[in-house]
């Protein structure tokens, strides 16, 4: 049963590990500044609640979500449990609060769309829709 088990484990981390390699993302936002584009460093920044002199409200996905995985992966460089500790640290504090975060990027995209001046990652392969501005496409 132990062997079972490992073996199951080993595998659901190397299926969540390729979800992670294979998938490519792009960063959206509501914004009236149709030119605007973002880094790396910025999106990580403002997802991890440094937003400098950007005023976007971070949108992100549930920790459930895969993308959420390829996001943290290869946007922000660190694991989900280093986040949470990270915004469990800033709850305690009282110096901020996570971003909003939605089951699904279908949700998360019609949040963005309805509210001005958000901002979210979404799938290279999902719709954009046409009032929305791509910030930023990892490549």
């Amino acid at each position: 049963m132990r062997t079972f088990t490992a073996l199951l484990l080993i595998s659901t981390s190397f299926f969540v590990m390729s979800a992670a390699q294979n998938d490519t993302l792009v960063v959206v936002a509501n914004t009236d500044n149709q030119t605007l584009t973002l880094e790396k460093w910025q999106i990580r920044d403002l997802f991890m609640g440094n937003n400098g002199d950007i005023t976007l409200e971070p949108i992100g996905l549930a920790p459930s979500n895969t993308l959420r995985t390829v996001f943290n992966t290869k946007i922000v460089g660190l694991t989900e449990s280093r986040i949470q500790a990270y915004w469990a640290q800033m709850r305690f504090s009282g110096r901020d609060t996570p971003p909003t975060t939605f089951a699904s990027q279908n949700e998360a995209l019609q949040y963005v769309r309805q509210h001005k001046n958000t901002i979210t990652y979404v799938s290279a392969s999902a719709t954009i829709p046409a009032d929305l501005v791509i910030v930023y496409e990892q490549r």
